[in-house]
């Protein structure tokens, strides 16, 4: 899996803040120092985890059940916060494929 380059746009206070950490040894990177917060942040803000989750769901970049893994909540929760922002689900295109087949099969034995 390649990793997608990002880039973050602080302000110079910030840099030299987290520069300083890694030079002082709390951390081994400048990534280090971001995901370390970004890891912090969803644990003080769990409601952040359902965002994320129901995003990459609309995206079609993850399951329900990764969704609802993500979120924190079972997937009859996931699927009613879906329900409440007005998102219905969509079929996956495995789903998809699956039908296909099931159709072909059919055809073949009439």
């Amino acid at each position: 899996m390649t990793r997608k380059k990002t880039t973050i746009s602080l302000a110079p206070i910030e840099s030299d803040e987290i520069e300083s950490l890694v030079e002082e040894g709390a951390f081994t990177s400048k990534s280090d120092v971001l995901r370390t917060a970004f890891r912090e942040m969803l644990e003080e803000k769990p409601r952040y985890k359902v965002d994320i989750a129901v995003n990459l769901y609309k995206k079609e970049k993850i399951t329900e059940g990764r969704a609802a893994e993500i979120a924190g909540v079972s997937r009859e929760e996931f699927k009613e916060i879906l329900e409440k922002r007005g998102i219905r689900k969509t079929v996956g295109k495995k789903e998809d494929e699956k039908e296909k087949i099931e159709k072909l099969k059919a055809g073949l034995n009439e």
